[in-house]
């Protein structure tokens, strides 16, 4: 008998004769030592990660600074991230982010920003920052080509949960000159409860007179509104 078979047959004695797994039963074959790292995300660790991955052109300032550290306080999950009343709803970690605003503000390059961190971050096992991003209008057009395209892996119902950043909301047209789909997207993901963030330059107003009342209605209770307003810095 080899001396792993001694091993089991003894440890079977001690056990009442009951099966014994081997070692590569228990912990699987290539992961027996593995240990995922472990990160505690502090603001200064954020702050850090967020000027790494600052462009330089991004302009941040005293007409910018209380929204973005009002974003960045929220994605830490801070119970006080309001501080400056830059939400101008109820504010609620367990809802999204809608920012809208003026052109050029630098809405859409924060978000940019936000998810190069939560890449980075997902090595370390941190998923607070991390998003899908999806631009609208693009999206509208891979759907147009899936339902023409049996061979496509783009599916509209795989977007109905996660956490997912929308990129400029309401620039889209609609599918197939009739169909709003981001509504359909934005209706479903409340539905499930799903995370959203949302950069436009439509106003909440706006949006509910685009994509009608039954989504118009629920935007406070999905999202925590910012207005961001200011001069283009694209000029």
């Amino acid at each position: 008998m080899s001396e792993i078979a001694n091993v089991l047959a003894n440890l079977r004695k001690l056990d009442g004769n009951q099966s014994v797994k081997a070692v590569h039963e228990v912990y699987p074959r290539g992961n027996w030592n593995e240990k995922k790292p472990e990160l505690i995300l502090t603001k200064e660790i954020a702050w850090k990660l967020f000027k790494k991955y600052k462009p330089n052109d991004f302009i941040l300032d005293d007409r910018n600074e209380k929204a973005i550290y009002t974003i960045l306080r929220y994605l830490l999950k801070d119970e006080n991230f309001n501080e400056f009343g830059q939400v101008k709803n109820q504010p609620r970690l367990n809802k999204g982010l809608l920012v809208y605003g003026d052109y050029g503000v630098g809405k859409t390059q924060l978000f940019s920003i936000l998810n190069k961190m939560g890449k980075e971050l997902l090595h370390y096992g941190c998923n607070d920052f991390w998003f899908t991003m999806i631009s609208t209008g693009s999206f509208v057009e891979n759907h147009m080509r899936s339902t023409q395209d049996k061979g496509s892996n783009f599916v509209l119902s795989n977007y109905y949960s996660g956490k997912l950043y929308i990129d400029d909301l309401g620039k889209e047209k609609k599918a197939f000159n009739r169909d709003e789909i981001l509504e359909e997207v934005l209706f479903e993901r409340n539905r499930f409860g799903s995370k959203t963030f949302v950069t436009t330059n439509l106003t909440p107003v706006e949006i509910s007179k685009k994509y009608g009342p039954r989504l118009g209605d629920r935007l406070p209770e999905m999202f925590n509104i910012i207005p961001w307003r200011g001069e283009s810095f694209r000029k």
